[in-house]
């Protein structure tokens, strides 16, 4: 079967979610069965994966393409073979980058198509939050899937950081060949963190529903 970046049992969910019908018509058996399809399809090991190489063809492609093009630029000129490999490297890490957003806009729809159906029994009062969804909105952080994703989206924060850390201490010390490249790691790397840490928010915000304490508070925000 060829992959999906959205598999095809999961578009009716998502229009049903977006159409404003999860908390209208659905069952809480049938809210929990969409929501799990939902998440099943975000929390694919494929779909990490190949985020996973995603981000190194894209970071590593960015690295090399403005790396070459510096020590160019800083050379004062350039032979057919620097030019094509800078070329290669740029149309690498440009696919890499396309990559990642297509990941990103597919895993945003089913988080937060899995939000809305994880909400929608407490929203229609077709069910009470309990003392056990307090549990479940914190260890849903420890399942694998959840866990893996966390885990990579802080490795991405710290190359982030890494990556800035060197662009402030060369705007301190004068721009150098590494500037624009470690410029390049750092942002992929911070917005691919946010990417990751945003999608298991959003199925922690759906979860919160069931938490009796939370859904007290907002219920006194509102």
């Amino acid at each position: 079967m060829a992959f999906a970046l959205i598999q095809a049992a999961s578009r009716p969910l998502l229009a049903a979610a977006d159409a404003g019908e999860t908390a209208a018509s659905a069952t809480p058996a049938d809210a929990d069965r969409a929501a799990a399809a939902l998440r099943r399809d975000y929390e694919r090991w494929s779909r990490w994966a190949l985020g996973v190489v995603g981000f190194v063809v894209a970071a590593g492609g960015g690295f090399v393409a403005a790396g070459l093009a510096a020590t160019i630029a800083a050379l004062g000129g350039a032979t057919a073979v620097d030019v094509i490999a800078t070329v290669i490297a740029g149309a690498i890490a440009l696919a890499g980058a396309a990559l990642l957003v297509a990941l990103w806009r597919s895993g945003r729809a089913l988080t937060r198509g899995a939000s809305s159906w994880l909400r929608a029994p407490y929203a229609s009062d077709q069910r009470a939050p309990r003392a056990t969804g307090w549990v479940q909105a914190r260890t849903v952080n420890l399942e694998p899937r959840i866990l893996v994703r966390l885990i990579t989206a802080t490795l991405a924060l710290l190359v982030a950081v890494g990556g800035i850390a060197l662009v402030v201490r060369d705007l301190g010390a004068g721009p150098s060949t590494m500037t624009v490249p470690a410029l390049l790691v750092g942002v992929c790397g911070a917005l691919s963190g946010i990417g990751q840490i945003g999608g298991v928010m959003r199925i922690v915000n759906g979860l919160s529903a069931r938490d009796p304490l939370w859904s007290r508070l907002t219920g006194s925000a509102r």
